[in-house]
């Protein structure tokens, strides 16, 4: 009796493997569309066509890489990286540049423009010690037109050899040499500095430069940086500078603090508040302003808007506050090494 029924349960399960099998067979072979003399259409999934600019578009590997691996979990590098303020100073790796067109509009007065490219390529075969810098005028109340045909015109560029000295986690030094393109032109060299320093909250930055230039002569600037993480999506900024010439015999200083709210992966929010003095006589902060700074994503993750209104308040003013709106477009291009 046990050898039957162990027979009977066997024979159920082969039968049941045979079915499926058969089933499969005939399924594999199941005309879904045509008959007759009509073909048997595939379909197929074709990929979307994008269309980007694709002489550029290989270039963005890194940005990319960046904001997507830190985007929740923000911290000074990601804040440097998403607005890009200064790309031949700042930390980030690989040849880059920086592309900018920059108005700004003081209550009852035109706007101001202004247009502005950096580039720093790494050159090739070197170790990555040596990096080839190309940049325009900075952008200060002097280099600013009320007419965006005559900015364009009038932007100034220099050009420098930088050599890397040493590049660690803990530092970093480099040197630059080159020439401001002007009428006449003005040779500079600078040396830099950086030291980094990490603790369990905040991260800090110290940076010494010492320069000199045909037309300002010898100088050094001094800027100190802290940041502190609140939480995964918010960073507060400390920062300090003095800038001192010797052929002015002053310092220049500046302090500020700053919040960074990263709402997304596309959109981080600044709110800021500066303020920037000198020693002609005492050490006085004349220059205050308080404002926020809007930052978004605008084509795929290379390309930026942003919007950055400000109260700004001046002793020329007798300090009357000065409502004042600024508005950024750039393009961040670069490739890590």
């Amino acid at each position: 009796m046990r050898y039957n029924f162990l027979s009977f349960i066997i024979f159920l399960l082969a039968s049941n493997v045979s079915w499926g099998i058969e089933e499969q067979y005939l399924h594999s072979f199941e005309q879904q569309e045509g008959g007759g003399n009509q073909g048997i259409e595939v379909d197929t999934v074709r990929e979307e066509e994008q269309r980007t600019i694709s002489f550029i578009e290989y270039s963005h590997d890194w940005l990319k890489e960046y904001i997507d691996s830190l985007s929740h979990n923000v911290d000074g590098f990601f804040i440097d990286t998403f607005f890009g303020d200064d790309i031949i100073d700042d930390d980030v790796g690989g040849s880059r540049a920086k592309l900018s067109f920059f108005t700004r509009r003081v209550i009852g007065q035109p706007v101001d423009y202004n247009y502005g490219i950096s580039i720093k390529l790494v050159l090739p075969n070197t170790n990555e010690r040596f990096n080839l810098l190309f940049q325009s005028t900075e952008e200060n109340e002097d280099e600013r037109e009320n007419n965006p045909i005559n900015t364009v015109e009038n932007v100034e560029y220099s050009t420098a050899l930088r050599y890397v000295l040493n590049e660690s986690e803990r530092w970093r030094a480099n040197f630059d040499t080159g020439i401001r393109w002007g009428l006449p032109p003005d040779p500079f060299s600078r040396f830099r500095l950086r030291r980094f320093a990490y603790f369990d909250d905040f991260k800090i930055k110290a940076t010494q430069t010492f320069f000199w230039s045909g037309n300002d002569g010898i100088g050094e600037k001094s800027s100190f940086e802290l940041n502190q993480p609140l939480n995964i999506d918010r960073l507060l900024r400390y920062s300090l500078s003095a800038r001192y010439l010797m052929n002015n015999d002053f310092f220049e200083l500046n302090y500020g603090v700053s919040l960074f709210h990263e709402l997304n992966a596309k959109e981080v929010l600044a709110y800021y508040y500066r303020a920037a003095g000198d020693t002609v006589g005492n050490a006085t902060f004349n220059n205050y302003g308080v404002g926020v700074r809007y930052r978004r994503k605008i084509y795929q993750n290379w390309v930026f808007a942003e919007v950055n209104p400000e109260l700004e308040t001046q002793s020329e003013n007798e300090y009357d506050i000065t409502p004042v709106i600024m508005f950024r477009f750039e393009a961040l291009i670069g490739a890590r090494p």
